[in-house]
Formats: structure tokens, C-alpha cells, sequence
């Protein structure tokens, strides 16, 4: 199993430092903070647990002769590429660019796990001070040197005191779940999927815009309306960005933040926390509204970003059964611990009399390889610029439109500085008159349950099923159920649980998909827009598949399936293992999905991934994932 990697990479003070005083501070740092000699094996049932280890080898740099940027840049990808283990490798790896035979700068690849972006600074702050005696030897680790508070130690104490808080969280977790959209941008493709056979070097564009001019109009605002920070203002036209890029009038964020307790504000550690807020952005809606919106959701979200993403995991994983729809929460917001701060700072002197010095727009190497954003915006000021970073998965948007998308942004903000009335103008105004790329859909698509639906493709892959000669996917409004997804076919009406099975197993690949709430059986279809009261009718929930039957058709048996049915008993005991049902609707967790997929691969298999296993699909869509390893045939 890989782990996301976070680099750091530090250049040191001419002439160099000797190689062995930076691993003496390296080896310091890992003894100072817990959460770098921590470890993550599995107990005979096959669930986590940390482990910190209080012995513990130093890790053996890589080495490389020259410092120039593709000198380190060698550097780094030689450590980054390799997967991270995190049940028996330690979270940092140490890369060393030498120069006259001295270090010349020190890379370090760091387990995610193990740190977050505020743990940069301290880990950057205690290497200088340890590497600031250059020439001198580093005296040996001793207990006062360590963190006097421990973050595992404040875990316990928190566990339960924050018990009743985390229940509130998860529930307010499945409110925003149970209405998000299937998929913020339906037409994501994975990369493997967009094209299986070529060697991606990077699944995303990544282009920073660094604006002066934004930086004042940022200031300006802010001074304007104390009750609003510069991050709501850049919230509101994000917000704004995705609903036009998407098509979709609802939008569902993610706010990154470091969530530290008082008593681990300066430790080394993952104190990572996802903040779920949505907001509703209709077309007339105005940006005042929008502001006030958005301010007051993330506030909610931001108070209810303390709970346990397992468990987390584990509901949405109960939601998608239910709503029979897979479900992405891919788009980020991203703000600096400090940007407030750093906007209080003077503006950019790099000016002529009555000039405002232009924005710079450049593109940069992104190596993220997990595929599970969708955009990213990353918002810090420095030196008198406001940067915009955005990171956006190459299926969701092509870099010009990037570019457009960063443009019109900073240009309306700078406007709205300018003009104060532009508050009251309309979403639908501010996405033309500013050109923010915009998405829409043809008859071929249908909004239903909170998401944009491929009803043509759905109809084909309804089709593909064997027994059904023809199926037409619509909506219908209900005045009790409101708007219900229908699948009208023609065929053998005891191939439904087949059909409906089928329908499951394509979301895997297909976020702009759903299973119908409704089948109905006709002799032949209807024309288009003709009532559909030949044949019979079946309503169907998603939640029903669980009593789907093995078909007697269906391919039972064969290694793939005989090995992920003995990796599943890690998790489900000796149950039977039924494969036309997930494995949450099975009483799966999200905490032993790792465990199956490592045993899996003990058996020979390779393939499948947590996220594959705990899906809305049934089990029978993760065998046909399963492949033998080549070394083992």
C-alpha cells in the first residue's frame, strides 16, 4: 500500500553543512516528535493501530553528486515514486544534494499520516536551529529534548470528552451527503480509464496566478466590511467558479485546515481536518447573498470538523447504498494559516505613479497521483501578492480554462473593490460578464436527486444487459416522490436484479451515473414523452440490493473470486460471502478495507484498492478488478 507524500526540501548556507551533522538533526527530529516514529502494523485481525517506536533506525539518505535543479530534482523523485508502507516504514525519507562534498540541500519526503502543512514550519525552524552549529557535533537525544505533550497523548485524553461533539459531526456529515451531488463534475474520468495503455506523467493541470492588484482590492474589501474576511470573499466567487465549471446550481466544498488543540498548536503531526459545507447558487441569486451564504456555512462546517474519518467513511459508504449512486467530494478550498495575517501587510511597492503592477499566471508540475480532487484552490499572500493556486484534474477543466477561470476571478474582485454596487449583481451576471468557463448539458442528461445524470448512457448500459432489447431512461415528477429516475424496457422482466446489479457495478467507473428508482416492464417503448402504463411497474431503491440472489447465469467461481472471498473473511468472518452485494451492506468497515486488500495480494492478487471495496457496487465488480500477479503465474 502507497501513502500520500508531502516533499520539503531545505538548501543549505554556503559552504555546505558536513554529512554527518544532517543526519545527527534529522535523527533528532524523528526523536523529538512521536509522530515521526510512528508506525502503522495491524493486529491479528487485521485492523490498525499506531505504534511508536521508541528505538528506531535512522533512515539512509539518498545521496547525489551536484545541486543543480534537476540534480534535486533527481533527488526527489527518487524518493517520491517508491510506495510508502506505512505498517513498517517510518514517515520521512532523506534525500541529500552534495556540493564540493558537502550537504547542499536536504530533501525530505514525508508521510502525510505523520504531518500536515503547519507542521512545515517547526520541522523547517528545529532543522536550522540543530544545523545552525555547523562544524559542531550535535549532542545526543535525551528525554527533555522530546515535545513535553505528545499528540497520542492528547488523543486520549480527548477520546472521550469528544465523544458527544463527534456524533453531532457525523450527523451533520450525512446531512451534507445525502444532498450532494453524485459527482460536482460529472464528466471526471480517471486517467487509467481515459486511456489505460499510456503512462500518465501527471493526472493534473497546476497553474498559480500571483496578483498585486489582488492583494489591494483584497485589503479593500476587508476594510469595507469588518463582518467579512478576505477568505469569504474568495469563497463566494470559488463557489461561484465551480457552479458554472460544473453546470450544477449546488455545490459541495471541502475546507482544508489544521485543527490543533491548544496543547499541540506547535508539535509535528497530522491535525489534517476536512470541513464539509454546501451551498445553494442560483442563477439570481447575488453575490451579497452569496457571500452571507457561504460565511455562515463554512463557520457551521468549521464547527463540525472534528470526527473520525473512518467513521466518516464508513456512513458515506451507507449513503451511496441507499441513494444507489456513488458519491465524489472532490472540489478543495484551501486557505493559509496566515493570510489574513499577511494581508494586513503593505501592498507591492514594485509600482510606477498610477500604475498597479500586473499578475503573473504560471504553470507548474503537479505529481498527485491518487486521483481523488477534482480542483484544489490554494489562497496565501506574500510580499504584497495574493497567490491563487489551483490544481484541477485534467478531465475536469484544460489549462486555458484554468487560466480563464483564475483571471475572472481576481478580475471581479478587483472590480468589486472598485465598484461597490457590484455586491448586488447576480451569479448569472457575474459569470458573463467576468467569462468564467461555464459547463451545460444536453437532452441527453437529466437532473435528478441533487445530480446530473447521463440518461442516454445509462440507457445503453441498461441495454448491454443480456435479455433486454431496448430501455429508455427518463424523469418523472411525482407530486409525492418528486422527481424519480425511470428505466422503461423491453425484455425479460426476471432479468431486473441483473439489470439493476449491472447498473451498481457501472458506478465504479461512471460518476455521471445512478441506479433508476423505478423499472418499468413495457411490451414495447412508448414514444418519447407518451404515458408508460404498458407493462408493469417496480419501484426500486438502491437499498434493496442487498436482496439481490446470486443468478444462476452469472459467473460464479474462478481464482479471482475464491481469493477475494477468503481475503473478505478478515472482515466479514466465516459468513457466507455474497458477491452480487457490497461489502457495506454486508457489515464491512472502512477500518479492515485495507486489511482485505493486503491479504488479497498475499493470495497472488493485485488490483483492487480500499476505495474499490467499499463502493455502492456489488462485490461482483471488485472480482473482475482482481488480477494475478505476474511473478505469481
Amino acid at each position: 500500500m502507497d501513502s500520500a507524500k508531502i516533499p520539503l526540501i531545505l538548501r543549505m548556507p554556503d559552504p555546505g553543512v558536513p554529512e554527518e551533522l544532517v543526519i545527527a538533526a534529522i535523527r533528532n527530529l524523528i526523536y523529538r516528535h512521536e509522530a515521526l516514529r510512528t508506525i502503522y502494523p495491524t493486529d491479528q485481525s487485521g485492523a490498525p493501530f499506531q505504534l511508536v517506536l521508541d528505538q528506531f533506525e535512522t533512515p539512509i539518505p539518498f545521496c547525489r553528486d551536484g545541486d543543480d535543479l534537476e540534480d534535486i530534482d533527481a533527488v526527489f523523485h527518487a524518493l517520491f515514486s517508491p510506495p510508502m508502507d506505512q505498517a513498517v516504514e517510518i514517515p520521512l525519507r532523506v534525500g541529500l544534494n552534495f556540493k564540493d562534498r558537502r550537504v547542499a540541500t536536504v530533501v525530505l519526503v514525508l508521510n502525510h499520516i505523520a504531518v500536515d502543512g503547519a507542521s512545515m514550519g517547526q520541522i523547517k525552524a528545529e532543522l536550522a536551529r540543530y544545523l545552525s552549529v555547523s562544524g559542531e557535533k550535535i549532542s545526543p537525544s535525551t528525554d527533555d529534548q522530546k515535545v513535553n505533550i505528545q499528540p497520542l497523548a492528547v488523543a486520549r485524553q480527548q477520546s472521550t470528552v469528544r465523544a458527544p461533539a463527534h456524533e453531532r459531526a457525523m450527523r451533520y456529515c450525512e446531512n451534507i451527503l445525502t444532498s450532494s451531488p453524485a459527482a460536482q463534475f460529472p464528466r471526471f474520468r480517471s486517467a487509467a480509464l481515459m486511456d489505460p495503455h499510456r503512462d500518465v506523467v501527471s493526472y493534473y493541470h497546476r497553474v498559480v496566478l500571483r496578483s498585486p492588484a489582488l492583494f489591494s482590492a483584497l485589503q479593500k474589501l476587508s476594510k469595507r466590511n469588518s463582518g467579512f474576511r478576505a477568505a469569504n470573499y474568495l469563497s463566494a466567487i470559488f463557489a461561484v467558479a465551480i457552479s458554472a465549471l460544473s453546470g450544477n446550481s449546488g455545490a459541495t466544498l471541502m475546507v482544508n485546515f489544521s485543527n490543533r488543540f491548544r496543547e499541540v498548536r506547535r508539535s509535528v503531526g497530522c491535525f489534517f481536518q476536512e470541513a464539509l459545507f454546501s451551498v445553494n447558487l442560483l442563477s439570481q441569486a447575488t453575490m451579497s447573498e452569496v457571500m452571507a451564504e457561504t460565511r455562515q456555512r463554512s463557520l457551521v462546517a468549521t464547527r463540525h470538523a472534528q470526527y473520525s474519518y473512518l467513521s466518516f467513511r464508513d456512513r458515506k459508504a451507507r449513503i451511496e447504498a441507499d441513494r444507489g449512486l456513488s458519491i465524489r467530494v472532490g472540489t478543495v478550498l484551501n486557505f493559509s494559516d496566515r493570510l489574513e495575517q499577511n494581508l494586513r501587510g503593505p501592498a507591492s511597492e514594485d509600482r510606477t505613479a498610477g500604475e498597479q503592477p500586473s499578475s503573473t499566471m504560471k504553470r507548474l508540475e503537479c505529481l498527485w497521483r491518487d486521483e481523488h480532487t477534482d480542483l484544489c484552490l490554494r489562497s496565501s499572500a506574500l510580499n504584497g501578492e495574493v497567490h491563487l493556486d489551483l490544481i484541477a484534474h485534467r478531465s475536469v477543466i484544460e489549462q486555458d480554462q484554468i487560466e480563464s477561470m483564475l483571471t475572472a476571478m481576481e478580475q471581479f474582485l478587483i472590480a468589486w473593490a472598485n465598484e461597490p454596487d457590484l455586491a448586488t449583481v447576480t451569479v448569472a451576471e457575474v459569470v458573463e460578464r467576468f467569462g468564467l468557463p461555464a459547463s451545460s448539458y444536453d437532452e441527453g442528461w437529466a437532473h435528478v436527486d441533487h445530480s446530473w445524470v447521463n440518461t442516454a448512457k445509462l440507457a445503453q448500459i441498461v441495454s448491454s444487459v443480456e435479455g433486454i432489447e431496448a430501455a429508455r431512461v427518463s424523469v418523472e415528477e411525482r407530486p409525492s416522490e418528486g422527481r424519480t429516475l425511470v428505466a422503461q424496457l423491453v425484455g425479460d422482466p426476471s432479468r431486473q436484479d441483473q439489470v439493476r446489479a449491472h447498473v451498481l457495478a457501472s458506478l465504479r467507473e461512471n460518476v455521471d451515473l445512478m441506479c433508476p428508482h423505478e423499472f418499468v416492464w413495457c411490451d414495447e417503448l412508448p414514444e418519447s414523452g407518451s404515458p408508460t402504463a404498458v407493462g408493469s411497474r417496480a419501484s426500486d431503491s438502491a437499498a434493496g440490493a442487498a436482496d439481490v440472489p446470486v443468478s444462476p447465469e452469472s459467473p460464479v467461481g474462478g481464482a479471482g473470486y475464491e481469493a477475494l472471498a477468503a481475503a473478505l473473511e478478515i472482515a466479514l468472518g466465516d459468513a457466507p460471502v455474497d458477491m452480487d452485494c457490497s461489502y457495506i451492506q454486508q457489515g464491512g468497515r472502512a477500518v479492515m478495507a485495507p486489511a482485505v486488500m493486503k491479504h488479497l495480494n498475499q493470495l497472488g492478487f493485485e488490483g483492487p484498492t480500499p476505495d474499490d471495496l467499499l463502493g455502492p457496487w456489488p462485490l461482483r465488480a471488485v472480482v473482475e478488478l482482481c488480477v494475478k500477479r505476474v511473478s505469481d503465474e
